[in-house]
């Protein structure tokens, strides 16, 4: 499971999806794929409007990009150094390390949902997810 670089891969394959490598704005077709995404995620945006949809797309786009805890150039220098550390294994960001203890951890448990959810908590992706999933929002 990757963890969260700043980067625009959110908003870079939803065009790639879409067919459209350089359209930003949303079609129909995206916006019914993102509702499809939202119900799976079990957040429901059937009042929303279209527009009010692409906007909350290209929030969480934007938030995924500049709120990453760890930014590409970051990601860059650390990929690089262990490479040139010869190291076997090397792990990008808080998250990554998290996930690869609680992996090592209980190797069985890494792909129910209960896992996943306690890594985001672990790994402080609540306020990342919230938007998606208010089930994961901290207590107020």
């Amino acid at each position: 499971m990757p963890g969260q670089i700043g980067t625009s891969i959110r908003a870079n394959t939803r065009k790639i999806h879409s067919g459209d490598r350089e359209a930003d704005a949303i079609d129909a077709a995206g916006l019914a794929q993102a509702r499809k995404r939202f119900a799976l995620l079990g957040r429901d945006v059937s009042q929303l409007s279209d527009d009010q949809l692409r906007n909350l797309v290209g929030e969480l786009e934007r938030r995924f990009r500049d709120e990453a805890l760890t930014s590409a150039a970051q990601a860059a220098t650390i990929i690089l150094d262990g490479v040139k550390a010869d190291r076997w294994r090397i792990l990008v960001g808080a998250d990554a390390h998290k996930i690869d203890e609680m992996v090592r951890h209980s190797p069985e448990r890494a792909y129910d949902i209960a896992f996943f959810d306690e890594f985001a908590r672990a790994a402080g992706w609540t306020e990342r997810l919230s938007l998606e999933n208010p089930e994961l929002r901290p207590p107020s």
